[in-house]
């Protein structure tokens, strides 16, 4: 019986320690999940009142975006991803290249052309606007090009025929 008793409070003992060891690896573990969301939600809207972006980077799609309530204000670069002629030019190749396959002649080489023509003169708008819509600055983006921007609240930023992502400076 004390072998038992002893056996049961070592391993009592091994267990209390383990679990220490765990607790102290990462300070979090001893909040209670209600504990946890309720220090979520104090770490996010501190974030928010001193302007610190809550992710690095949002990618961004053709739309308008409200700083403020889409968008945190604050100093940001602007990169655009793609351009509604990159997505022009892809579809002009592949009906070229259909139309080869089934005319025999070169289609292809014409609507790559005008593919790439496309790529040249459809580019990515992007626009800060005031109040009523105003325009306060625009800017015209191939794919790649980058700009850098500052957000404040009450303006909005606009983006047209294409994809940008928004990172955090």
């Amino acid at each position: 019986m004390k072998k038992l008793l002893s056996i049961l409070l070592l391993l009592a003992l091994v267990l209390s320690v383990s679990a220490a060891a765990c607790a102290e690896d990462n300070p979090l573990a001893r909040y209670s999940d209600e504990e946890l969301r309720q220090l979520y939600e104090a770490v996010r809207e501190e974030m928010i009142a001193r302007g610190l972006p809550l992710a690095q980077e949002v990618t961004l799609r053709e739309g308008k975006f409200i700083v403020g309530e889409d968008i945190l204000p604050g100093s940001y670069t602007l990169k655009c991803l793609s351009t509604a002629g990159d997505d022009f030019g892809g579809v002009y190749s592949a009906l070229g290249d259909a139309a080869s396959s089934l005319g025999g002649e070169d289609w292809g080489g014409l609507f790559g052309s005008l593919g790439g023509m496309m790529s040249e003169v459809l580019n990515t708008q992007v626009e800060i606007l005031g109040d009523y819509g105003a325009v306060l600055k625009s800017f015209e983006l191939k794919a790649g090009d980058s700009v850098r921007v500052t957000l404040t609240e009450n303006t909005a930023l606009q983006i047209s025929d294409g994809t940008c992502v928004l990172i955090a400076d």
